[in-house]
């Protein structure tokens, strides 16, 4: 027992989050502590302007604030590096509410339109690697990022490390980018880091986990911290096989993460997936998932997130998208009712109240509520 206190007390020292097989944690002084996570993704398309204008002010910032708590969030995702105004302000947030702070995922967005990509994935390394530079240094409060079009720049001076629970790397991986890695790097089957290593991998998956490896060896050269990463994923490449698929392309790549040795990574690893109830056709369409049910009734959802879950029984799996929309029109339907489109915003509520319970009640670490 002393030796288990030790132990957690040295990797405290190192990181003030964690993971188990099923949560992500925090340590409030003797031990780590689960948190289920129920996040809000944050974007900051204001109205009137492109998302690329970032034009979110710091009065918009503090109003969200308190919004998201009152709606009873405990975490914000974003997707890639906000100005500096939204750390500041969430310093400002956070120190005033020191017994109900929000926590944070950093994102670290992989570019898609660069010139002459190739949608081989090992042709982003460089950029990758200078958004996650940038992106570090930022939620230490300890870069300054020169003017530029169309991303985040200023001076990042706001530490809010002791609120960043972990950093959600990447985006919706497209299949062809999966292909044309594991066909243009055929022998890039392993890869050994100092924190995360993998084996027995198809290309593509020993890349990702090179990248997640790399973010960690850079947040502890320079901060001498780590804390939990994870790669952002969605079922088009889930390592589940789904035969009733009509849409051959929504599962003609998988990446599967667990396979990651993490025993070297003291803060851990946590798979996140942005999954909903109506896309791909396979999630309602599959037997297995369509004898699922809750309180409201048959539910193909909570199938497929159980079995997601079933494939990572040692790593939190995070639903880091979830959610319907409330638009007049249905662009997919599901078993269970719960479409994309065609709902009230009351219904909106409910559902969404719903997808959060069938997340928990799979066994997942938490959900982040989509826009």
């Amino acid at each position: 027992m002393k030796y288990a206190l030790l132990l957690a007390g040295l990797i405290a020292a190192i990181s003030s989050f964690a993971t188990n097989s099923t949560h992500l944690t925090a340590w409030n002084g003797s031990e780590y502590v689960p948190i289920f996570i129920k996040g809000v993704n944050l974007g900051v398309s204001v109205p009137g302007t492109f998302p690329g204008e970032l034009a979110a002010t710091s009065r918009d910032y503090k109003n969200w604030f308190e919004q998201i708590h009152e709606a009873g969030f405990n975490c914000i995702r974003l997707y890639t590096l906000h100005y500096p105004r939204f750390y500041d302000e969430l310093k400002s947030y956070n120190e005033a509410h020191p017994q109900t702070p929000l926590y944070f995922f950093q994102g670290v967005w992989l570019e898609e339109e660069v010139p002459n990509y190739n949608h081989d994935l090992f042709f982003l390394t460089n950029y990758f690697h200078r958004e996650m530079e940038e992106n570090v240094g930022a939620v230490h409060g300890d870069i300054q990022i020169g003017q530029r079009f169309g991303k985040a720049y200023g001076s990042y001076t706001s530490d809010v490390s002791d609120w960043c629970v972990g950093y959600l790397m990447g985006r919706e991986i497209y299949p062809e980018e999966v292909w044309n890695a594991n066909a243009s790097h055929p022998t890039f089957t392993q890869y050994n880091g100092a924190y995360l290593s993998i084996a027995g991998a198809d290309p593509a998956e020993a890349w990702l986990v090179a990248q997640m490896d790399s973010l960690i060896q850079h947040e502890w050269n320079q901060y001498a911290t780590m804390r939990p990463v994870s790669m952002s994923s969605w079922p088009t490449l889930d390592p589940l096989p789904h035969p009733v698929e009509t849409h051959r392309e929504e599962d003609s790549a998988q990446v599967d993460l667990s396979k990651v040795d993490i025993s070297k990574a003291p803060a851990g690893l946590f798979v996140s997936y942005h999954a909903y109830p109506y896309y791909p056709d396979f999630i309602s369409a599959t037997p297995q998932y369509r004898s699922f049910s809750d309180q409201y009734g048959m539910n193909s959802y909570l199938g497929y997130l159980t079995d997601l879950k079933n494939h990572y029984p040692n790593l939190p799996l995070i639903i880091a998208e979830f959610g319907v929309p409330s638009s007049w029109g249905v662009a997919h339907y599901s078993a269970s009712g719960m479409n994309h489109g065609g709902h009230t915003e009351e219904e909106q509520g409910v559902l969404g109240a719903r997808m959060l319970h069938n997340i928990e009640t799979a066994q997942c670490g938490g959900g982040i509520y989509f826009a």
